[in-house]
């Protein structure tokens, strides 16, 4: 008879190969999240005034409810061009903006995918 190997030994000699290649993945993944040139460099804060969160904040609201009201005005001019062209509301799933390029646009009058 051959040497025959016994299945837990078999099993744990496996298991160790396993857990050792993880091991060298988180340790590999560790290095190149230390020497990460595309990384996002920590920059110190910027002392602020403590008027100026103040005015800020002031300025900022009026700005950010023009910007709601125009994307609700946006989507419904969307909407009802959509249902003048014949479709329920409930057919439209989403409205995007769209990275519209020239293939882009060709692709979409000729009816391919540009995937």
């Amino acid at each position: 008879m051959g040497s025959e190997l016994n299945p837990w030994v078999f099993m744990l000699i496996n298991m160790f190969i396993v857990f050792f290649v993880l091991i060298m993945l988180w340790v590999l993944m560790t290095i190149i999240r230390l020497v990460d040139p595309t990384g996002k460099k920590k920059s110190s804060p910027k002392p602020v005034a403590k008027a100026a969160p103040a005015a800020a904040a002031a300025a900022a609201a009026p700005a950010a409810t023009s910007t709601a009201s125009d994307n609700d005005e946006v989507v419904a001019v969307i909407t009802a061009a959509v249902a003048a062209m014949g479709y329920s509301s409930s057919q439209i799933a989403s409205i995007r903006p769209a990275k519209n390029t020239g293939w882009t646009a060709a692709a979409r009058l000729s009816g391919v995918d540009n995937y």
